[in-house]
């Protein structure tokens, strides 16, 4: 017969490796853990060092304000932190550490040693731990704090089984250093793998310029910067321009309180944001950063720290979308590549050895067009009708000169933007456009519910319309800005909508914008000179965000430079 597991207390040395598995998963946890002590610290100076990727010795340095010598040897203690002191601290954390998780994890698996000296004392501190045993000294060292870490994961060796290649673990603790890096332009990091200078990432003045440093030129100059500061919270950061997209969602990432963390529906709210302009497999540039109360967010859900609770996930949500919202409402610039030359059909080809495409307006990385912010678009405007309205072009783009520039505008998506503001700002006793014979629709029960469970919704963007008999509706009005209507089509759309949204006010943006859509002028529409005056008087007007209700940017412009330069006079 089979003996009975019995309950057993696990050894202090065993349960200190279970915890270290949690906090340490590979030296970019240690770079990760050791370089967020340094800024806790106060350190305006980081310096971080790898040998073998880490598995071998990892150094962090830093100027910050030290550890006194009677405190140095409970630094590797098990939860012995000075971040907080009670239970109640746990609810307002402004520290990345608070746990006194992370150096007496990474102790109970590697070499350690620890140089120290406070601020107050003339005299520093070493400590050397190996196996649970430590040594200390005095050391004659500047002011900070310097962490020593070597043979990681000596005592697991089933932990190294599941490390990734070398190049791999490297590039992770790379990552978690640029992380740290980009949330801190006040402070200095260098990074050293295996004895030379691999990163120098001097201290900035601005956000900005750290996301510039660490994101390189390219993506900065592609993305706006925007800001949106709200009662409970302030959300800042850089998102791409609509012809800026990546390959991979590498390049989207939320931080709050300045911690990096995993938040699982970011990326499914840039797709919805760039939907529009972003096609199948491409994916918007996003590095946001999230101030809020810290007792509005929990940070102590995982040793790691990856995840955080926050207090409101769809007012965060909203914050996003409407950030991303900002940076898609402005004027947005032409990239020459779109411009294609045009060759005489009767011209025999050159020699290809005398054909350079790797210079001039057709290479593949030229820069893009300047572009300029809506604000500076109004600014421009002196008097009424300081433009040229030029006609149409492919009976789908109006062409406007003004000053010394082309608007390029898509008088679709234009005209859908002030019909769909029009629609919410009616009132239920608005102006209605009464039809001449009731429309009356007969519906899927489950669709007649969403319209019936909804009429309020239509009532006030200005429709009327009342059950007919069971499963039939009858629509006797119509909102004045819709002009004309495709009943069956528009309502099937509408129903569609809706059913996907939960929440009134979404429901009542996507009655609007659908009808917006139905209504507005479309591609091949013909236009009268008054109309298009009439349309381009708006857009110029700003009173309108230049984009139509599904965030597809209609209003490019082309500066007389860019054309000189594409026509290289």
């Amino acid at each position: 017969m089979k003996e009975t597991p019995r309950i057993r207390l696990l050894s202090d040395n065993i349960t200190s490796k279970i915890s270290a598995g949690e906090v340490v998963e590979a030296p970019f946890s240690v770079v990760k853990e050791l370089v967020e002590n340094s800024l806790d610290a106060g350190a305006l100076r980081v310096d971080v060092q790898l040998l073998q990727s880490g598995l071998k010795k990892i150094s962090v340095s830093d100027n910050g304000s030290g550890i006194l010598r009677e405190d140095v040897t409970l630094a590797i203690k098990d939860h012995a932190t000075s971040k907080i002191s009670d239970v109640f601290d746990i609810e307002s954390i402004s520290t990345y550490g608070f746990r006194g998780e992370a150096l007496s994890s990474i102790a109970s698996i590697s070499d350690i040693t620890l140089l120290t000296r406070h601020e107050t004392e003339e005299t520093g501190t070493r400590l050397y731990s190996k196996n649970g045993k430590t040594e200390l000294s005095d050391w004659a060292g500047p002011v900070g704090t310097t962490v020593i870490v070597e043979n990681l994961f000596y005592n697991i060796p089933a932990r190294k089984k599941f490390l990734k290649s070398p190049q791999t673990e490297l590039r992770y603790a790379r990552d978690a250093f640029l992380m740290a890096a980009a949330a801190n332009p006040f402070v200095s990091f260098t990074l050293d793998t295996d004895q030379k200078r691999s990163l120098n990432i001097i201290a900035v003045d601005s956000l900005k310029e750290r996301l510039q440093q660490v994101y390189g030129n390219e993506t900065a100059d592609n993305c706006y910067f925007e800001e949106l500061k709200d009662i409970k919270a302030a959300l800042f950061g850089m998102l791409s321009k609509p012809d800026f997209l990546k390959a991979s969602r590498s390049v989207q990432k939320l931080f709050i309180n300045g911690r990096p963390v995993d938040y699982k529906y970011l990326s499914f709210l840039l797709s919805k944001a760039y939907e529009s302009v972003a096609p199948k497999g491409k994916y918007p540039a996003a590095i946001l950063f999230l101030e809020i109360a810290p007792e509005l967010v929990d940070v102590n859900i995982h040793p790691a720290k990856r995840e955080v609770k926050l207090f409101d996930n769809r007012y965060v949500d909203s914050l996003i979308l409407q950030l991303a919202g900002k940076a898609l409402s402005k004027v947005h610039s032409i990239n020459e590549a779109v411009f294609t030359p045009v060759y005489n059909p009767e011209e025999k080809p050159k020699p290809a050895s005398a054909v350079n495409y790797d210079t001039g307006l057709f290479n593949a990385r030229a820069q893009a067009v300047q572009l300029r912010d809506i604000g500076q678009l109004y600014n421009d405007i002196v008097r009424p009708k300081d433009y040229l309205v030029f006609g149409t072009l492919f009976d789908t783009y109006m062409l406007v000169q003004k000053a010394e520039s082309l608007y390029v505008i898509d008088f679709h998506a234009a005209h859908e933007r002030l019909i769909y503001d029009e629609l919410r700002k009616k009132k239920p006793d608005s102006d209605k456009q009464e039809l001449l014979f009731p429309v009356i629709l007969e519906l899927p029960i489950a669709d007649f519910h969403i319209v019936t469970d909804n009429m309020s919704v239509f009532s006030k963007i200005g429709f009327d319309m009342e059950e007919f008999s069971d499963n039939t509706i009858t629509i006797r009005a119509l909102p004045a800005p819709l002009g004309k209507f495709d009943g069956k089509a528009l309502l099937r759309e509408l129903i569609a909508e809706i059913r996907s949204e939960k929440e009134p006010e979404k429901i009542y943006n996507s009655i609007a914008a659908v009808s917006a859509c139905h209504a507005a002028n479309r591609a091949g529409d013909t236009l009268s000179q008054r109309e298009m005056e009439l349309l381009t008087d708006k857009i110029f007007s700003g009173e309108y965000e230049l984009r139509c209700p599904h965030g597809r940017p209609f209003v490019h412009i082309i500066k007389k430079e860019d054309l000189e330069r594409i026509f290289k006079r």
